[in-house]
């Protein structure tokens, strides 16, 4: 009677901790990076999300750690490397990375109209950060800078809920 006890007793305290982590925060680190040197901002540059452009090339770019996350409450800690340049960071929910996403070539920029977008952080200044918080169900999400020119110069990535 006293094993059975004890096996019982472990098991609740097993699940009681796997509950505790279950509901604990994931947290994704990402990292705004803007290549030194002149950026041309007046064309696109193509390596926006499908467009499978070599991005060692990319002249910006969006870093995050981890790519997959649980399900449940993300935050995400959003910092600026760049020297010189506002980014923005903009969430959005996406079917894939292989999807090419509307994009308004008059003002260099994903037209938003098209996308849904589930949280944003605009102006964030070189060397700054920012961050925000949210409940995301699994699928894949695009986080990208919606800066003129900014997208299409490599400054997006994506991640996977589960």
């Amino acid at each position: 009677m006293l094993k059975l006890f004890r096996s019982i007793c472990g098991t609740a305290v097993i699940a009681a901790g796997m509950a505790t982590a279950a509901s604990a925060e994931a947290v994704v680190q990402v990292t705004l990076i803007g290549k030194a040197g002149t950026m041309d901002f007046s064309k696109s540059l193509n390596f926006g999300m499908g467009m499978h452009g070599d991005m060692k090339k990319a002249l910006m770019g969006v870093n995050v750690n981890p790519k997959l996350v649980p399900r449940g409450t993300v935050k995400f800690n959003v910092t600026n490397l760049g020297s010189a340049l506002l980014h923005e960071i903009i969430l959005a929910e996406v079917n894939d990375e292989n999807e090419l996403l509307a994009y308004d070539l008059a003002k260099n920029m994903v037209d938003e109209e098209t996308i849904q977008t589930l949280a944003q952080v605009a102006e964030i200044a070189p060397s700054k950060s920012a961050s925000f918080t949210l409940e995301l169900k699994p699928g894949k999400y695009l986080l990208y800078c919606n800066y003129a020119g900014h997208y299409m110069a490599g400054m997006w990535t994506v991640i996977e809920v589960k």
